[in-house]
Formats: structure tokens, sequence, C-alpha cells
């Protein structure tokens, strides 16, 4: 591609952001048009610079660039040399809208590892080496993500994420650049990087459906991870454990599993959604025993429909939503189940015989019969 038409196309992608209204991508970009520019000595370098760019380039660049907050990224982020699109996408502050709710067997590690980066200097000089790599391994929706977001905020750096299932191209060799890239920055600014969907390129190499691309990477994975030293931590996340090639397994100083949330964390999480709000706990205890062993996110999207449903149609519709939900995570005919949830939101969720018999359809003298039996 000559150089008229690389910076054309560079032109258009700055007008399609200008056009969307990001600023900030505006003059990232035009930063990188007028380094490419710069190499090649065109003129329009400093013509650029001085209509983008009030500070002198050179000199005052670290103003000119993106920063995001006082995380100490003063540089962009590396971008697709084709697409030019950002490679990493970066988070700081950490939001957490729902605080962090997480079950002792991962809070656990997570409270150990921040410990150790905070006494890094201590361990060094017993001879110990801190950990720098995890593996997040799970179903989704079970929290990998908001974990990567607590430690970041914990520890007080910003998020780098790099979505390895969007980064894979179908150029030879251009995809293990665009890692390469975007370690080699996380390397170099204080951060926690997650590397997401790892499976996506670190597939076992004894598939014989891979393509000779897909074992180069597994290879550019390794000795990036080898190569992955000092004090920043480096977070790999997978939906499928038993897909990923053994010596990748073995990179890691640790491995967190992540389990579907029993209903204590869906109480948890529920309580704190609907902090300040009308609905009634034993709704949300209802919504957490028919979501127990599924997620976070699918329990999320369930109560926040069931708000939505309690303000624009006031409580007959939210018992309505309720009776909708239960249908689609309960069979009709299972009248054994719907009994035992009527009962526990009588007796677990405090709520009325009246409003029980509403939402699960078993009738008053039924759940009446069954909590007399249990009392005796």
């Amino acid at each position: 591609m000559d150089e008229s038409r690389d910076v054309i196309d560079k032109l258009v992608q700055i007008t399609k952001i200008g056009a969307l209204g990001d600023g900030e991508k505006v003059r990232i970009q035009a930063l990188r048009l007028v380094r490419a520019l710069r190499q090649s000595s065109n003129p329009l370098a400093d013509h650029i610079q001085n209509e983008v760019f009030s500070q002198n380039f050179d000199q005052g660049s670290a103003n000119a660039i993106r920063r995001v907050k006082d995380s100490g990224l003063n540089s962009p982020v590396p971008a697709d040399n084709e697409s030019n699109s950002d490679l990493l996408s970066v988070e700081d502050p950490i939001y957490l809208p729902n605080g962090f709710i997480s079950s002792e067997e991962i809070r656990g590690p997570l409270n150990l590892i921040i410990s150790e980066r905070k006494n890094t200097r201590r361990l060094i000089d017993a001879g110990i080496t801190p950990t720098s790599k995890i593996l997040f391994t799970g179903p989704p929706g079970v929290g990998k993500t908001v974990c990567a977001k607590y430690l970041a905020q914990k520890l007080k750096v910003p998020l780098l994420t790099l979505d390895l299932a969007t980064v894979v191209s179908s150029y030879l060799g251009r995809t293990g650049n665009n890692i390469k890239k975007a370690l080699e920055y996380a390397k170099s600014k204080p951060c926690v990087l997650l590397l997401d969907e790892l499976d996506a390129i670190a597939k076992k190499r004894d598939d014989s459906s891979d393509v000779g691309e897909t074992k180069r990477l597994v290879t550019v994975i390794l000795q990036e991870l080898d190569q992955w030293q000092g004090e920043n931590l480096l977070i790999a996340a997978t939906n499928h454990y038993h897909l990923l090639d053994a010596a990748v397994q073995r990179r890691f100083d640790q491995i967190v599993e992540f389990k579907p949330p029993k209903l204590e964390e869906l109480m948890q999480v529920g309580i704190a959604l609907v902090s300040g709000g009308n609905v009634p706990k034993a709704w949300i205890y209802f919504v957490a025993s028919l979501m127990e062993e599924t997620s976070y996110s699918d329990f999320q999207r369930e109560i926040n429909n069931l708000r939505k449903a309690l303000l624009l149609e006031g409580e007959s519709g939210a018992i309505e939503y309720l009776k909708k939900l239960l249908e689609r995570q309960c069979a009709a005919d299972d009248r054994v189940q719907r009994k035992n949830l009527a009962l526990l939101l009588v007796t677990k969720g405090k709520s009325s015989q009246r409003t029980a018999s509403k939402i699960t359809g078993v009738s008053r003298d039924t759940l009446r019969s069954a909590l007399a039996a249990g009392a005796q």
C-alpha cells in the first residue's frame, strides 16, 4: 500500500470516529497519523500537529495523547495495523456498581494475591517468586471478569483487556504480532492485564483439525507467558479449560476455578441490586432459588427485569413476571418442585401464603397442609 493511500485510509478512520463524537480517539488516531508521516518526512505531519495539538509534539506529547485519569497510561494503546482498531480496552477507574461479591473459595486466593503484590519485596528477599500469572477458569457469567476488575481496583491500577477471540485474524502472522504488541505494551505500564477467551488461541496442539497457524499461536503465547515478569499481574480467562494446551496450563502460577453460584451468593447480589428499592426480599429469594447453579449474569438479568416490571406495572405485573420465569425454569407438571418453591417462599423468604400461591400456582390449602406437616 503506497503512502497516499495509507494516509487516506487513516483520515477516513479519523473522520468515522469524529462522526461518533469520540474526541479523544480522534486525537489518538491523529497522533498515530502524525508519527507515520514523520517517519517519511512528510510536511503534512507538522500541519496536522499544529491544527490538532496545542502542545509541541516532541516535548509535550504526553499531554496530547490518551490519558486514563492518574493511571500512568500516557501513551496510546497499540492498534491493529490494518484496521487501526485498538488491541486493548482500558478501564480506569474500575467501576463495580454492585460491589464485589464472591464465594470464600474465590475470595481467599484473590486476597492472597493482593497481599503478595503489597509484599513483593519481602517475598523476593526470602527467595520466593510472587504470583504474576493467574488462570481463571469456569463457565460464562460466574464472575471471572468481575474478579479481574476487583484485583485491579484493589491494586489501584488500570485494567487492560485483550479479547483473544476478536484479535484472531485470517492473515498469517498478524495475530501473533498483535498479541506481542499488546503484551509488550502491558509490560511497560502499571496495570492488570486480562487475556480473555484464552482458549481461542491456546488450544491443544494435538488437534488434527487445526491449521498450522493455530499451533504457531500456541508457541507465541507460551513465549509471551515465559517472558512475563515484573510487578504487573497477568490474568487469563477461559470457559473451556479442557481445551487448553497442557503446556499453556503449566505456565500459570495459580489456577482459580469458578463454579456456578449458590443460593446464598445470589441473594447477596440480589440485595445489592435492589438496594434502596421496594422489591420484596421474598421475591429475590424466589428468583435466587430458581437460578441457583446458573450464573451471576443470568440472575442479574432476571432481577433487573423484575424491578422494571414492578416499577412500570406494579405488584400485579411483577408477580406475572415471576410466574413466567417459573414457567421457563420449571415444568408445568412438576408439582413437587412448585410446592417446594412455595414452601421456601413462605419459610425462608418470609412471603405470605397468598403471594406464594399466586406465584407458584400451588393452592393455599395444599400449602397450608404442607406447612402443617412440616411443623409436626
